[in-house]
C-alpha cells in the first residue's frame, strides 16, 4: 500500500507538545498509513525546508510570557523576519496550540505562527485549535484529532504526497485507507465476574461509570525506536553535565524565613556566581538544575526489581528495525551513564504519565483486572477520570506501578517515553546593584501526603534537592530573562506590587534596586516614587516574609503604601490581597486609569491570579463605567501596564 506522508513540526518546554505530536505521528501510521516526519520546529533549514513541504501539521505550547519554547526560537525568528507574502502560498497547514487561559497570553506562540502562516500565503486545510490545560486538555484535542484525519486524507489525496510514486485515483487511494483494519484503536474485553479492583467508592483503581463498557477507544500502542543495553559496571557512572548552557553557581546561605509554627515553611537561598558575564534585573528569574529524591529513586528501582542493576551503564543507541525518519538518542541522557545516574539527574520519574505510556503498560501487565482498568484509564471514554484521578492528584510513576503490582515494564520504555527531567523556575528577590555575583530567590518547602491514590509521602522535586543539600553544593543556573516583568524606564510611574506568599519575592529585589539606585544616581528622589505593595500571608507573626526589609524600605520612603492580608488570622478583616484592593479602590482605580500605573502580579496561578484581575475589574467598572471592561483589560495587558509572574 502507498503511503503519503506530511510534516509534523512541535515546539515543546515540558515534553507535552512532543508526546502529542509523537502519539499522532502513531496514529497516523498504524491506523490511517500515512507517514508522518516528525521534528522539533528548531530543525527548520537542517531536517526540512518550509519550500519544499506542501503539508504541516504544527503542534507547540508557549513559554514565559508567550514566547515559543526553546526548541521553536530559531523557527519563530525565521517565520516572523520572512518579508516574501507569498513564502508559504504553495503550503496547506494546521495549528494545534497548547496552553493555560489562566495565563493572560493564552497559546500566543501557535496563535501568532497561525496567523503568520496566513499572511504569508498559506492556507489552513483544517480549523487550528486550542486546548486548555484550565479545563483538560483531552476535552479540545481529542475531538480535534477525530476530525483531523479525514481533512489530512482529503489534502493529501490533492497535493497527491506521497512517499512512493503518486496515486492517481483520489477516491480509490482514500477507499483503501479507510479500509485498513491494523492496528484497531478499539479494544473489546471479556469483563471478569469478580473484578479484584471493584469498590465501593470511585477510585484510581476502579471507576463504576466504566465498569460496565465492554468497547474501549485506545489510542496507538507507540512504537520503539531505540535499542538498549545495560553494560555491567561495579561503580555508577557520573558524567560531567551536557548541559553547557548552564552557568556554575554555589550554595552559600540557606535560611528558614518563617516561624517553627508556620503551614509551609518557607526558605531563602543564596547562590554565588563563578562566572562575570551572568546579568539579571530585578524581575528575571532563575532555572535550577536539580535532581529526584535518592529515596524515591530507589523505591522505583525496588518497585521493578532493577535494584542489583541500578550501577550498570546504558549503552542507548537506534533500534536496526526503527522507522522513525525523525528517531534519535535522547539528548537529556549522557553517553554510559548509569541506570541510576538517569533515573536520578536526567528522567522526570515524578510527573504524571501520559496516556501514550499507559497505554504500553497495558502489554506489561499480567493481570486482567489491572490490564483492563489500565486500558480505561487511557481511552478515549476514561478521559475524566484519568484526569481526576492521575492528573489532578498529581500521581507519579511509582505510585501507577503501586497501583498495578502485576505491571512489570522494562527499562527500554522508562529512557525512551519518560521525559526528561526539567530545570526549576524561581524569581529573584535581589538587586545586582547590592552584588552582581550573587543571587538570592525563595521557596516553599512543599510537602505531599499519601492519600487521595498517592502511595508515598513526597516533597517537591526541586525544593526537596535543594533542602538537602550540603552548603558548598555546586548548583547549575540559567537566567530566564523577563522581557517585561521590570522595574520601568520613569521611576515616578506609580507600580502597584500584588503578591501573596513567595509571589513577594520579586518585589522584594524591586525595592532593593529602587533604593540603591537612590543612592548611586544623582538628583533621584525617592520621595518621587509611589509604591504600593500587597501582601498576604496565613499569618502576620508566622509567615510574613521578608517583614523587616518591607518595613525598612517603607522608612526610608522607598516603600509608599503597604497593605497585608492574612488568611488564617480571626478577626482581621483582610483575608486576601483582593480584600486589600477592595479597601482601597478609590485610589487604584485612579492611579490605573488617570495615572497610568504598572500593575504588577505574582503568585500561583490557580486561583489567586484570576480573582486578583477580576477584582481589579471590577473596581474599575465601578468607579469609571467602563463600557467594554473585558477589553480595557486587555488593553492594559498588551500595553504592558498588566504584567505577571505566575507559577503552576
Amino acid at each position: 500500500m502507498k503511503k503519503w506522508r506530511f510534516l509534523l513540526g512541535f515546539g515543546s518546554e515540558t515534553g507535552q507538545s512532543r508526546s502529542i505530536a509523537q502519539g499522532m505521528g502513531d496514529i497516523a501510521s498504524d491506523q490511517h498509513q500515512i507517514c508522518a516526519d516528525i521534528f522539533e520546529l528548531d530543525e527548520v533549514d537542517k531536517q526540512f525546508k518550509l519550500e519544499d513541504e506542501p503539508v504541516m501539521v504544527i503542534v507547540t505550547s508557549s513559554t514565559g510570557d508567550g514566547e515559543p519554547p526553546s526548541n521553536a526560537s530559531k523557527f519563530w525568528r525565521k517565520i516572523r523576519r520572512e518579508k516574501n507574502p507569498q513564502f508559504l502560498s504553495h503550503m496547506k497547514y494546521t495549528v494545534l496550540g497548547l496552553g493555560d487561559t489562566n495565563y493572560s497570553n493564552f497559546c500566543n506562540c501557535a496563535r501568532v505562527l497561525d496567523r503568520r502562516f496566513e499572511e504569508l500565503g498559506a492556507t489552513r486545510f483544517y480549523p487550528s485549535a486550542w486546548a486548555d490545560d484550565a479545563v483538560g486538555m483531552d476535552s479540545i484535542i481529542e475531538p480535534w484529532l477525530q476530525g483531523l484525519w479525514g481533512a489530512l486524507k482529503e489534502t493529501l489525496g490533492k497535493f497527491g504526497n506521497s512517499i512512493d510514486p503518486i496515486v492517481n485515483n483520489l477516491s480509490e487511494s482514500i477507499n483503501q485507507l479507510n479500509l485498513t483494519t491494523e492496528n484497531k484503536s478499539t479494544v473489546d474485553r471479556q469483563l471478569s465476574s469478580s473484578n479484584k479492583l471493584k469498590s465501593a467508592e470511585d477510585s484510581i483503581t476502579y471507576s463504576s461509570s466504566l465498569a460496565e463498557l465492554t468497547t474501549l477507544t485506545l489510542p496507538p500502542k507507540p512504537t520503539h525506536s531505540l535499542a538498549i543495553k545495560l553494560i555491567e559496571s561495579s561503580e555508577n557512572a557520573h558524567p560531567s553535565s551536557s548541559e553547557p548552557q548552564f552557568h556554575t553557581s554555589i550554595l552559600t546561605r540557606r535560611q528558614c524565613l518563617t516561624h517553627d509554627s508556620a503551614i509551609k515553611p518557607v526558605m531563602s537561598v543564596d547562590l554565588q556566581l563563578s562566572e562575570e558575564e551572568f546579568l539579571f534585573e530585578p524581575g528575571d528569574a532563575i532555572k535550577i538544575v536539580c535532581a529526584n529524591d535518592d529515596n524515591e529513586v530507589n523505591l522505583l528501582l525496588k518497585r521493578l526489581q532493577w535494584l542489583d542493576k541500578a550501577s550498570h551503564q546504558l549503552d542507548i543507541s537506534i533500534s536496526p528495525d526503527n522507522t522513525k525518519k525523525s528517531a534519535k538518542v535522547p539528548v537529556h541522557i549522557p553517553s554510559m551513564c548509569s541506570l541510576r545516574y538517569a533515573l536520578t539527574n536526567c528522567i522526570d520519574i515524578r510527573s504524571s504519565p501520559r496516556k501514550n505510556l499507559l497505554r504500553l503498560f497495558v502489554d506489561c501487565t499480567t493481570d486482567e483486572d489491572e490490564k483492563r482498568r489500565l486500558e480505561e484509564l487511557c481511552s478515549k471514554e476514561g478521559s475524566e477520570v484519568y484526569i481526576k484521578y492521575v492528573l489532578e492528584e498529581h500521581l507519579s510513576i511509582l505510585d501507577i506501578l503501586n497501583h498495578f503490582p502485576t505491571c512489570q515494564p522494562d527499562i527500554a520504555m522508562f529512557i525512551e517515553f519518560l521525559p526528561s527531567l526539567l530545570p526549576r523556575f524561581y524569581s529573584i528577590c535581589s538587586s545586582p546593584l547590592d552584588d552582581a555575583r550573587c543571587i538570592r530567590f525563595v521557596y516553599s518547602v512543599l510537602k505531599f501526603e499519601t492519600r487521595n491514590g498517592r502511595t508515598y509521602e513526597r516533597f517537591g522535586v526541586c525544593t526537596n534537592w535543594l533542602n538537602e543539600i550540603e552548603i558548598g553544593t555546586k548548583v547549575g543556573i540559567q537566567t530566564r530573562i523577563s522581557q517585561h516583568f521590570r522595574l520601568p524606564a520613569t521611576l515616578d510611574t506609580p507600580l502597584i506590587m500584588i503578591g501573596p506568599g513567595t509571589g513577594v519575592a520579586p518585589f522584594i529585589g524591586f525595592l532593593e534596586h529602587l533604593y540603591l539606585l537612590s543612592k548611586s544616581i544623582d538628583g533621584f528622589d525617592v520621595n518621587n516614587l509611589n509604591t504600593w505593595l500587597f501582601y498576604g500571608c496565613r499569618h502576620r507573626q508566622h509567615d510574613f516574609l521578608f517583614e523587616e526589609q518591607i518595613q525598612m524600605h517603607q522608612q526610608i520612603n522607598v516603600l509608599k503604601h503597604l497593605f497585608v492580608a492574612a488568611s488564617r488570622e480571626e478577626n482581621y478583616p483582610y483575608r486576601y490581597v483582593q480584600d486589600q484592593l477592595r479597601a482601597n479602590s478609590n485610589e487604584l482605580a485612579n492611579l490605573i486609569y488617570n495615572r497610568n500605573a504598572i500593575i504588577y502580579v505574582c503568585g500561583d496561578i490557580k486561583v489567586m491570579v484570576r480573582d486578583v484581575r477580576e477584582t481589579i475589574a471590577h473596581i474599575l467598572q465601578e468607579h469609571f463605567d467602563i463600557p467594554n471592561i473585558d477589553e480595557y483589560m486587555k488593553s492594559l495587558e498588551t500595553s504592558r501596564r498588566y504584567l505577571l509572574d505566575i507559577w503552576s
